[in-house]
């Protein structure tokens, strides 16, 4: 399996159109093939893995993050950071190191690495682009519906 997803940086810095401006004038954007072929790929990462990702894991994990997506929305980032990171816990206890996994360990290092890049909202936002991304690709490329 490829483990270039291991190394999930969600922004790269644009050119400043202008010679002279100071680097805090770039704009920062995601990277766009995290949303395509990334996305595709971890997506059939999960279809393939043992045991395969159930959407019903795949959506519980989903409505979590857009939950906390309204919390920020409601109460800043900074208030719901904890939460955020507690996301790990969450994916840790469906994958324990021994007995039966509700999802896959490919699932659980792509939420670790994609969590653990989470430091201000703008990660967030990125992540749960991607995230909503590999969801939509998880359904298209053939998901279990059960």
């Amino acid at each position: 399996m490829d483990t270039a997803w291991q190394e999930i940086g969600f922004y790269f810095e644009s050119k400043t159109g202008e010679a002279g401006k100071d680097i805090e004038h770039r704009k920062m954007r995601i990277k766009k093939s995290l949303l395509l072929e990334d996305a595709r790929k971890w997506a059939q990462d999960f279809i393939r893995a043992k045991p395969e990702l159930k959407a019903t894991q795949i959506r519980r994990f989903y409505h979590d993050v857009k939950a906390l997506e309204a919390k920020i929305e409601a109460s800043g980032f900074e208030k719901n950071l904890p939460l955020i990171k507690m996301l790990k816990s969450k994916v840790a206890y469906a994958c324990p190191k021994y007995g039966s996994r509700k999802v896959p360990i490919v699932f659980k290092e792509f939420m670790d690495k994609c969590i653990d890049g989470i430091e201000e909202q703008k990660d967030f936002e990125a992540f749960t682009l991607v995230f909503e991304a590999v969801v939509g690709y998880f359904y298209g490329e053939g998901g279990r519906t059960t």
